[in-house]
């Protein structure tokens, strides 16, 4: 039964009101444990309040997509074949709810769906992720020179930021440098404004952005940043010579020299043969747990491994262990549909000869960007990932859509 209500306030609905705050609060805060208000934090109530107003939405006669439909109930059934695994394997029970509580944040796709449902709204949400990752980026710049200045004692800073109700939100590099969850979204951000028209002062955000996720002094974040920048300027150089012998002399170099640039690099950066012999050692632990059921539909969830009874650094690890092959799958399934949907719409514009049109390069990239920073740590499968994905999704989904409003004058971002 259609509902006839529409809630106005001015020329701006609430929805699209809480949408922007919802998105926001997910681009800047982290992994949501910055604001708690009694038992929950922020995010959870947002979250909470996302779900009463999807329901309000479709019974005002709003409309899901197929795909979303379609996609909602594939990760309902390997949601509940990981439930029901782990309340037959797991006797703590709380960390099943832990594990379920993570990733549930799926359930809000529909929300998304429903929300970005024209170009405007699309663009929106692209200016709302742009503006929270150079004011981040900004934002570090100081604490970096705050920190390296001694302006404010080390010691000081550290307790404030390493409060148990902050547990991983931050992570320091010794006393000269800090790395913050939400810093995943200045990733993310930097190729939006890398793939914007150039200008001075969006060169100047760029080179702002990079030098800030250059000074976390994280090694993911640093040789994803870096090695995605400089092999898409290598891949346009090479396009644009179109000479066979030269682009294997330039290809076989940047191999020659990446093999032995990049243990060494690496090496500056620290002694981080701690953290990869724990990683090692949940790759050894869980192959040693693995049989014929767990490797199609994994232990469950809350089954860890004695290193890691909870979540693991690797993320596509944890995946397998918990959820096998079918959770690696799904969620490798999203990836090769994002990257089709932007091929069709690439076929599509190259039909009618359209130049004017929605540049997808930077969803690709953030989106492969949120994949590969998933292998050292996990960000795909909760709140923090899920978002972007959502949003590529979605747009995605709606480019023929949106296309058309955009070359009828609705001119953004995008």
């Amino acid at each position: 039964m259609r509902i006839p209500l529409k809630i106005k306030l001015g020329s701006t609905s609430i929805a699209g009101m809480f949408f922007a705050v919802f998105l926001l609060e997910l681009f800047l805060g982290g992994a949501g444990r910055l604001t708690t208000f009694g038992p929950l934090t922020l995010r959870m109530y947002l979250f909470i309040l996302g779900l009463f107003g999807l329901g309000l939405l479709l019974m005002t006669g709003k409309k899901l997509t197929k795909t979303t439909v379609s996609l909602m109930l594939i990760f309902g059934c390997v949601f509940a074949v990981a439930i029901v695994r782990g309340l037959f394997n797991s006797e703590e029970y709380s960390r099943i709810f832990d594990d379920a509580k993570m990733v549930s944040f799926f359930f809000i796709l529909p929300f998304f769906d429903i929300m970005i449902n024209d170009y405007r709204t699309a663009n929106k949400a692209v200016r709302l992720l742009k503006f929270s990752a150079l004011f981040m980026a900004v934002a570090y710049l100081i604490f970096f020179m705050v920190l390296n200045l001694r302006l404010i004692p080390f010691l000081t800073i550290y307790e404030a930021m390493s409060k148990p109700e902050y547990f991983a939100e931050f992570g320091f590099r010794g006393e000269i440098a800090m790395i913050y969850k939400g810093f995943v979204y200045v990733a993310i951000g930097y190729f939006f404004y890398f793939f914007s028209p150039k200008g001075k002062r969006n060169t100047l955000k760029i080179v702002v952005i990079f030098v800030a996720i250059m000074l976390t002094l994280v090694r993911a974040y640093m040789l994803l940043i870096f090695g995605m920048t400089f092999f898409y300027i290598v891949y346009r150089f090479l396009v644009a010579r179109q000479n066979r012998i030269l682009n294997i002399v330039v290809i076989s170099t940047i191999i020659i020299t990446a093999l032995a640039f990049v243990p060494v690099a690496l090496e500056q950066l620290g002694n981080k043969s701690i953290s990869d012999n724990i990683r090692y050692m949940q790759i050894q632990q869980v192959a040693e747990m693995v049989n014929p059921i767990s490797f199609f539909i994994g232990h469950g969830y809350g089954v860890g491994v004695p290193i890691r009874p909870g979540h693991m650094e690797i993320m596509y690890l944890e995946l397998f262990h918990k959820q096998g092959l079918i959770g690696l799958a799904f969620w490798l399934f999203l990836l090769i549909y994002i990257f089709f949907k932007a091929y069709n719409y690439k076929v599509y514009r190259e039909k009618w000869n359209d130049e004017i049109g929605i540049d997808t390069r930077p969803f690709l990239f953030g989106i492969a960007f949120v994949y590969l920073q998933s292998v050292f740590n996990p960000y795909l499968t909760n709140s923090m990932g899920m978002t972007f994905l959502f949003i590529t999704l979605v747009i995605f989904e709606k480019l023929k859509k949106f296309h058309g409003q955009k070359n009828l004058g609705m001119h953004g971002d995008l």
